[in-house]
């Protein structure tokens, strides 16, 4: 169970903090479910307490982990199929797991195709929403803005490509 002040994410929406614990009538049985503040967009998002793991909320990695997160990043990337839809619904399947490891490899990966076959208009709309998930992460985590996150991300990835191309 989580408690006001957690820092959390959906696989869904993304990475929030949790604001309230509520308690609500529904069909008249009484519910409580977790407001959540979410870090992209501003909105709020309210979650079953009972149906939490069901749905995959979980606590947002620590700080010792984002540097975990960045080194994966910087790692060999795995090679994506050349078939836009095998790469596609393989790349969504690792993004809607909600496993912010895995949404750093796609990004990683993409970045990687991108550099030696290009991406196509859905590719790019993938790596962006990858890059929306790990970036709202660590800006949660760091506590910073998510546009300074995502410059940190971004570069990253660019010195992990460079310095893969020097070799």
């Amino acid at each position: 169970m989580y408690a006001v002040g957690d820092k959390v994410v959906h696989p869904g929406y993304g990475p929030g903090v949790i604001r309230d614990i509520e308690q609500r009538q529904v069909i008249g049985e009484a519910k409580r479910y977790y407001v959540i503040d979410m870090q992209a967009g501003g909105g709020t998002l309210m979650t079953p307490v009972a149906g939490a793991n069901d749905v995959g909320l979980r606590p947002a990695i620590s700080h010792a982990s984002v540097e975990q997160l960045f080194r994966s990043m910087a790692k060999a990337p795995r090679t994506l199929s050349c078939d836009f839809r095998e790469r596609q619904t393989e790349v969504e399947e690792r993004l809607r797991a909600g496993d912010i490891f895995a949404a750093a490899k796609v990004l990683r990966d993409l970045a990687w195709h991108n550099q030696d076959r290009g991406l196509t208009k859905r590719d790019m709309q993938l790596m962006q929403r990858a890059e929306e998930l790990v970036a709202g992460e660590v800006a949660l985590v760091r506590d910073i803005e998510v546009k300074i996150a995502l410059s940190q991300v971004q570069a990253v990835l660019a010195e992990a490509v460079r310095e893969r191309l020097t070799e």
